[in-house]
């Protein structure tokens, strides 16, 4: 795909007198702006990912038993565990859903065609067992003036890690985010909005 500052030349799809389909590029038919291509795609507008109210600290904890948590001794997260989560999830997310606009939260200037938030509720690693064990609800809303909840899902998990230290629950978070957006993109492309 051929970018210039005025005009996007667009690949299309011909059908050579062989049968065979080529690529070639093709004139744009009147001039198409990157501005105005990014307004013809879908928007999506990604709330922050909403995790339990008793993992945010800037120290790593884990849940010892039911009703205890600990955190791992000199460990700390690199950035706050939310902020965080909520980057991860937005980078998953953009991979799942490559012909959408993506933007944080309220999308400035745009019109987003739809918002997605996931809340996570427990988020727990239980470190005799290794093991993170998670709920997700993904909700995908319209953005009208009063929104409408479209979809709804509610998914678990339960992630093994394979060795007793913060990274391996670490790795393990990550492992749940890709895992929630990998559910999340196709619940976002089947949307009527």
């Amino acid at each position: 795909m051929l970018r210039s500052s005025r005009r996007m030349i667009l690949p299309l799809r011909v059908l050579g007198r062989s049968g065979v389909n080529s690529t070639c590029l093709g004139r744009a038919i009147g001039p198409i702006t990157l501005a105005t291509w990014a307004r013809r795609r879908l928007q999506l507008a990604i709330r922050r990912v909403d995790i339990p109210e008793y993992m945010v600290a800037r120290r790593v904890r884990y849940r010892t038993d039911t009703s205890t948590l600990a955190e791992w001794p000199n460990t700390y997260w690199a950035e706050r565990i939310e902020i965080g989560v909520s980057r991860a999830f937005s980078a998953a997310l953009r991979r799942e859903l490559p012909d959408w606009a993506l933007c944080d939260t309220t999308c400035g200037d745009q019109r987003p065609t739809l918002a997605l938030q996931v809340e996570f509720v427990p988020m727990d690693y239980l470190r005799s067992v290794r093991q993170l064990q998670a709920r997700a609800r993904i909700t995908i809303s319209s953005t009208d003036a009063t929104p409408r909840v479209l979809r709804t899902e509610d998914l678990s998990f339960e992630l093994t890690t394979d060795a007793d230290t913060p990274q391996a629950q670490s790795q393990a978070i990550a492992s749940l985010i890709q895992k929630v957006a990998a559910a999340a993109g196709p619940a976002v492309r089947n949307v009527k909005p």
